[in-house]
């Protein structure tokens, strides 16, 4: 099995707007600050209002950069289209995650993956790439309400990265989420593709939660996508950090758009109260934190979580979780 990453190109963004707080209200119309409404009480889909997906400063598929922007190059696109950003921090252009990163990490416990197929890079807490024919028995599927349900939104699809398979989310309730458990810190690596350019409305893709797995159960620290861009969001005060740079509207920051598979990288470090960021090998520093915390974090999820935007159908493939940098090229 092979693994492929896509490099994409930042570009700082000076637009001034109002950087308000994503509180209890729907998002709708460009420029709008938009709420999560992401406590509710019981499944619920908010509103959905979904915006354009690749706006000014976006990308399209198959697209390049828009004017002004710097481009980067790396080896091993995997597919067509190109994701670009826009923030104020330096983030350097990386080759699918080959640079490398010391990072002080606390003890964590392995899992083996009994079925659901493994994946060879580095995974000394979980892995799977999903060529088995069914899910890993490590991941359970959340909220437990909606368990005897979750064929409605989990399947194993056609549709793969690296091989022929992996999960496919049809994200049209509240919540859909698979969850393992972690220590609470911990380096992950999960390839993704959505059926739908990034939206307008606030979601969640992936998060490390304190709780028992309930979405509305202890602190959660998720990345997601909010004013078309990918956004790193805490759920206990709603806090934000926007990939380009704070400024709510649909413009600049990280776009990701339909039918491309990305890598997404991630740090969640609970005691040392930070959590990075990155995006086919290149760190989104807008979305780094060093102040949140800290957190002992019990699991990490991926699926969807619907606050303010559409439904969304999402895949997901070749992930790892490790106690140090995984990359994008394993």
């Amino acid at each position: 099995m092979s693994f492929s990453a896509r490099s994409f190109a930042f570009f700082g963004m000076f637009t001034l707007a109002s950087a308000a707080a994503c509180g209890g209200e729907s998002s709708s119309g460009a420029g709008g600050a938009g709420g999560s409404g992401d406590d509710a009480a019981g499944p619920g889909p908010g509103s959905t209002s979904s915006g354009p997906g690749a706006t000014s400063g976006g990308a399209t598929s198959g697209g390049g950069a828009t004017s002004g922007s710097a481009t980067s190059s790396g080896s091993g696109g995997a597919t067509s289209g190109s994701a670009t950003s826009s923030s104020t921090g330096d983030a350097t252009t990386g080759t699918g995650g080959s640079d490398s990163t010391t990072t002080t990490t606390t003890t964590t416990t392995t899992t083996s993956t009994s079925t659901g197929g493994t994946d060879p890079g580095g995974c000394s807490i979980f892995c799977s790439d999903f060529e088995g024919g069914s899910l890993p028995s490590e991941l359970q599927f959340f909220p437990d309400y909606l368990r005897d349900r979750m064929s409605n939104f989990v399947t194993l699809d056609s549709t793969g990265h690296s091989g022929t398979r992996s999960v496919k989310v049809s994200g049209t309730d509240f919540s859909q989420m698979l969850g393992v458990a972690v220590p609470s810190n911990f380096w992950g690596r999960i390839y993704l593709k959505s059926a739908t350019d990034i939206q307008m409305g606030h979601n969640t893709y992936v998060a490390a939660v304190e709780g028992n797995g309930d979405p509305n159960n202890g602190e959660q620290i998720r990345i997601g996508e909010h004013q078309c861009q990918l956004e790193l969001n805490r759920k206990s005060d709603d806090k934000e950090k926007l990939s380009n740079g704070g400024t709510y509207m649909c413009s600049g920051g990280v776009k990701l758009v339909a039918n491309t598979w990305y890598c997404l990288e991630f740090h969640y470090d609970g005691p040392g109260r930070s959590v990075s960021v990155f995006v086919d090998g290149t760190e989104v520093n807008a979305m780094g934190v060093t102040d949140w915390g800290p957190y002992d974090y019990k699991l990490f999820k991926f699926g969807f979580e619907k606050y303010h935007g559409g439904a969304k159908t999402m895949w997901y493939d070749d992930l790892a979780l490790n106690s140090e940098r995984i990359g994008c090229g394993k």
